[in-house]
């Protein structure tokens, strides 16, 4: 997979990166900055194109998720990142995934169906794809979501269904609210920097 990585200062967090539909991996390098100055930055891109625009994972339609392709390309992320870190000699637990829409989506599917020691993690906008099929507890696990009122995109049972799978697993969510659709709002990234901070 194609990425960025940017070594930061050693007290930084280290930031993994993953964009929305049409993104790639300089979209969110800005609000990863603001987030924390100090990071190290690791930023992947999408492997799949859609009308050429880049995402996660396939779909048939909006909102309608192509599971084979989900499950597929949720390895080939999780294998990249292993990768990469082992390459660059950063511990798997010490990153921290910020995604945004398609790229929390796959986030949270990769915590919720995949063992990973991973267990910090932004999601702005995200949404429950539908497969809930692991029962391993997350008890480990530290999130902070965004949920808009108003998603044009993400609807509040799309969002709730993800909050209720993480919470039943024992994940600690905390839930922002916004009313600004499905874009990303400086409200947002300020309430996130601070949990971010208080993340060890």
């Amino acid at each position: 997979m194609h990425y960025i990585f940017e070594k930061g200062n050693p007290q930084g967090k280290k930031l993994l990166l993953l964009h929305g539909t049409g993104g790639d991996e300089t979209s969110l390098l800005e609000i990863a900055q603001f987030l924390d100055e100090d990071a190290t930055i690791l930023s992947f891109r999408g492997t799949v194109q859609e009308s050429g625009m880049n995402r996660f994972f396939k779909r048939n339609g909006l909102n309608q998720f192509d599971l084979v392709s989900l499950e597929e390309e949720s390895d080939r992320l999780l294998q990249s990142i292993t990768s990469v870190s082992e390459e660059k000699g950063i511990p798997l637990e010490e990153w921290v995934v910020v995604g945004y829409s398609n790229g929390a989506n796959i986030a949270a599917h990769m915590l919720l169906e995949r063992k990973t020691v991973i267990k910090h993690a932004i999601l702005l906008h995200p949404m429950s794809l539908g497969v809930d099929t692991q029962d391993f507890p997350l008890s480990d696990k530290a999130l902070w979501l965004s949920v808009s009122e108003n998603d044009p995109i993400v609807s509040k049972e799309a969002a709730d269904q993800l909050v209720q799978q993480l919470k039943n697993r024992q994940a600690a969510v905390t839930i922002a609210k916004t009313y600004s659709g499905h874009q990303i709002t400086m409200d947002e990234i300020n309430q996130a920097k601070q949990w971010l901070n208080d993340v060890e």
